[in-house]
């Protein structure tokens, strides 16, 4: 190992007077550039400060101007609060024009809502006036329908029960016109059935009942009239004659009333009499009972369109007056007469038979029914 040298044997260095030449001139330039500081102060103070005022004198000069013309003047103020309106009116303007626009933007888009509104529920009113049309037109077809199956059921009735060929043929006019009003072509042919038995009522041959009933009255009263030849003499006033008092007087009395008596119970007759000549006046009195009944019998049975009735009544009326033709000659041949014409009178004429029609029409109805059900 090599021992530290100490600091003694060290060889001094040779002091350097480079440094201290530089610190000279430093401090030389320090203070030439100090006097030239101060020198420049004092000269700007000196020249610059006059300047300076000057400068600032003027700037306030300027800043005095600029207030004062900062200052509104009457025409300023009326020119600036015209301008200040004249903005005004015109932001007023633009916001009226631009309000203006957003209504008119806003009425036109509310106006195309209303009128998109309304064609929706225009639209869909339609559709349901539509339907109902639709259902009303199928329920009123019905409904007319059955109203025609009732005429045209009540019209047979009426033929059937009082043979009323006037108010069968209005009930079947009615029934249709109801049809014709339903527009449906499904009872095309239940009205040319209906067509058909108007036709037939039409044919019908009209009975005069209230000629028919005063004919019959008539004979009624003419059978009443009707007598045997001995009634006729019995009517005449018999009074008993005038005999002479005695005895021979009470024996003519008696005998009077003997005959009277037996002549009431005893009719003599010849064996070659017909059987009208041997009626008593009980029997000729029953005969006309019997002859009134039979034609009152005619009478109901024309009322109530019993043809055979009818005639079976005035055949048999005509046996009875027959009975009188000896006794009461000529008004017997004029009943007689009478009676047979009267048989040759159609009292119960051949009706149409309306059941077919109404078969037919209850049928389609049935049908239409079907269809209603069938319809969504």
């Amino acid at each position: 190992m090599t021992e530290p040298v100490s600091q003694k044997e060290l060889p001094a260095a040779p002091a350097s007077t480079q440094p201290q030449a530089k610190s000279r001139w430093g401090l030389w330039l320090s203070a030439l550039l100090l006097l030239l500081v101060a020198g420049g102060a004092a000269g700007a103070y000196w020249f610059g400060w006059p300047w300076f005022q000057q400068q600032w004198q003027r700037f306030e000069v300027l800043e005095r101007e600029v207030a004062k013309a900062a200052e509104p003047g009457p025409d300023v103020v009326a020119i600036a609060s015209q301008a200040a309106d004249q903005r005004i009116q015109e932001r007023l303007s633009s916001l009226e024009s631009t309000w203006q626009r957003d209504l008119s933007a806003l009425g036109a888009r509310q106006t195309a809502e209303r009128a998109e509104s309304a064609r929706q529920l225009t639209s869909r009113v339609g559709r349901v006036e539509s339907q109902m049309d639709r259902l009303l037109a199928v329920d009123r077809r019905a409904w007319l329908g059955q109203e025609a199956v009732f005429l045209v059921r009540l019209a047979g009735q009426r033929l059937l029960v009082a043979r009323d060929v006037d108010a069968a043929q209005a009930l079947l006019e009615q029934a249709d016109m109801l049809l014709r009003d339903t527009g449906e072509p499904k009872f095309e042919g239940v009205r040319l059935a209906i067509a058909r038995d108007r036709a037939a009522l039409a044919a019908v041959p009209v009975v005069d009942q209230v000629g028919l009933y005063a004919r019959l009255s008539g004979l009624i009263d003419q059978v009443d009239q009707l007598q045997l030849e001995f009634e006729s003499h019995a009517t005449v006033n018999e009074a008993p004659t005038q005999i002479q008092g005695g005895w021979w007087g009470d024996v003519a009395a008696g005998w009077s009333a003997a005959l009277r008596k037996l002549s009431g119970h005893l009719i003599i007759r010849r064996r070659s009499d017909e059987i009208a000549q041997l009626m008593t006046p009980e029997w000729a009195a029953l005969a006309r009972q019997n002859i009134r009944m039979l034609v009152e019998q005619a009478q109901i049975a024309m009322l109530s369109a019993n043809q055979a009735l009818f005639e079976q009544s005035l055949q048999r009326a005509e046996r009875f007056v027959a009975l009188f033709a000896e006794q009461d000659a000529e008004r017997v041949a004029s009943i007689l007469e009478s009676l047979k014409a009267l048989q040759g009178e159609q009292v119960a004429p051949e009706l149409p038979d309306l059941t077919d029609t109404r078969s037919a029409l209850e049928g389609q109805m049935d049908r239409l029914d079907v269809d209603q059900g069938d319809t969504p």
